[in-house]
């Protein structure tokens, strides 16, 4: 190379290296701008976040937050009040990374006052470019993005709108990020608390919960897994294969075509137990119960004794085989021996204790053998019977020492001892044809003796 070409090459050098420093520099720029940008959206989806958790929170308590404000003084809603409620994660911070803290402030619509509109609005910490804020106004996905440049008023995204804070009863500052949730925003939130989801919806168990009834007009609910209620009330029939209550299940009648089990008592306040076509009630343990077969009699199942403790009572009781006692056989009513019975055969008692059968139509004492009884008896006076018979089952006599024989009529004098029809005693003695009661002369009240025989 010449040496005068030298100094051209040095230049060229130099202008290379200067170009490459300016388009390094440019390019520095660049990538601390594109760093920028990247943290403000990152700030803009948190917003964002917050914002959507505050409609939630809104719509969930809107009657709530309707009562605590008017068009002029606001409700306040927090961070905290989002945590604690579930509608922020318990690890969202309170401030963002400039130290700004997060509000929403939720007012009346002056124009319809039964709904409710809200700013959400940041405040303290360090105030964001006026780039930030227009970058991050834009980048916001809940309500409307926007930001506090004065300290007064809230500008939305490409100035689509000015609000201010007054009108919300917010305080900020410049540098500042605002988010407006419009009547219409907080409307369809409400809506979304009340409308049943169809779907699943992560952490939002109450979308899938019905806090009203719900009307079907007349329509099916088909494909159901499992229906649980407290009660249940139908107008027409329920079908199904099987049914498990844990509870009561009551209803003005039941039909069943098979069977019925029940794990406790079955009970009846006022009606009857009632089975029809020769059945009753069988314990299937040991196969014993009660049936009628006819009209007359209640029957018990595979001849089954009656066990109890108490008493078995009715008109008449008849066994058609023997009839035992493990103690004694009690006749409570009497009956006089003598008197007519019917039919033959029966057994009773007397009021002594005595037992007494019935034997051709007359109440005779059970005892086998004779009785014999004797005694002294006054004129006029009837020969007793033993008790417990009658006179066709006795004979009788009387006598009187003046005249063992009786009574002989054609005496002019003597002792008389006889009887009538009727077992009356004449009892006496005749002087000169005429009677005198007594034995003798010198016994006026004298009587006779009697001896009576009977046999069973």
């Amino acid at each position: 190379m010449k040496k005068y070409d030298r100094g051209w090459a040095s230049l060229e050098i130099g202008a290379a290296l200067l170009i490459v420093m300016i388009i390094v520099a440019w390019g520095a720029g660049i990538w601390q701008d594109y760093l920028k940008t990247k943290g403000w959206q990152a700030e803009a989806r948190l917003v964002s976040n917050w914002a959507s958790a505050a409609r939630s929170y809104i719509g969930k308590n809107y009657t709530t937050l309707q009562a605590s404000s008017t068009t002029t003084t606001p409700a306040v809603i927090t961070t905290t009040m989002l945590k604690n409620t579930g509608f922020l994660s318990s690890g969202f911070t309170e401030t963002n990374s400039e130290g700004q803290r997060l509000q929403a402030y939720v007012v009346r619509n002056t124009q319809n006052p039964e709904l409710l509109q809200a700013m959400v609005v940041s405040s303290g910490g360090t105030p964001y470019p006026v780039k930030a804020l227009i970058q991050m106004a834009k980048d916001i996905t809940t309500g409307l993005g926007g930001y506090i440049q004065d300290g007064k008023t809230a500008t939305g995204a490409l100035r689509s709108w000015s609000v201010a804070l007054s009108n919300y009863g917010a305080k900020s500052g410049n540098g500042h990020i605002a988010v407006l949730l419009s009547t219409d925003e907080l409307s369809g939130a409400a809506e979304d608390t009340d409308r049943l989801y169809r779907f699943q919806v992560n952490g939002r168990p109450d979308l899938n919960k019905m806090h009203t009834a719900i009307d079907m007009g007349s329509n099916n609910l088909n494909n159901i897994g499992a229906v649980n209620a407290q009660t249940g009330n139908f107008s027409g029939n329920v079908n199904g294969v099987n049914g498990t209550f844990s509870g009561q299940v009551k209803g003005n009648s039941g039909n069943f075509d098979v069977n019925v089990t029940a794990g406790g008592d079955i009970r009846s306040n006022n009606g009857w137990l009632i089975t029809r076509n020769s059945k009753g009630w069988l314990n299937e343990t040991h196969g014993g119960g009660f049936y009628m077969s006819d009209g007359s009699w209640v029957r018990s199942v595979n001849n089954k004794g009656i066990y109890t403790g108490g008493q078995v009572k009715g008109g008449t009781v008849r066994a058609d085989g023997r009839l035992y006692t493990g103690e004694y056989l009690q006749l409570e009513r009497t009956a006089v021996a003598g008197a007519s019975c019917s039919p033959n055969g029966l057994v009773g008692r007397d009021n002594t204790g005595a037992i007494l059968s019935c034997q051709s139509g007359t109440w005779r004492k059970s005892n086998s053998g004779s009785t014999v009884i004797t005694g002294r008896i006054a004129n006029g006076q009837q020969i007793p019977l033993p008790t417990g018979f009658s006179a066709s089952q006795c004979s009788w006599s009387v006598s009187n020492a003046e005249n063992p024989q009786g009574w002989k009529p054609n005496y002019f004098a003597g002792s008389v001892a006889t009887y009538d029809a009727n077992r009356i005693v004449k009892c006496g003695f005749y002087d000169e044809y005429n009677f005198h009661k007594g034995t003798f002369r010198a016994d006026l009240t004298g009587k006779c003796s009697y001896v009576v025989a009977c046999q069973n």
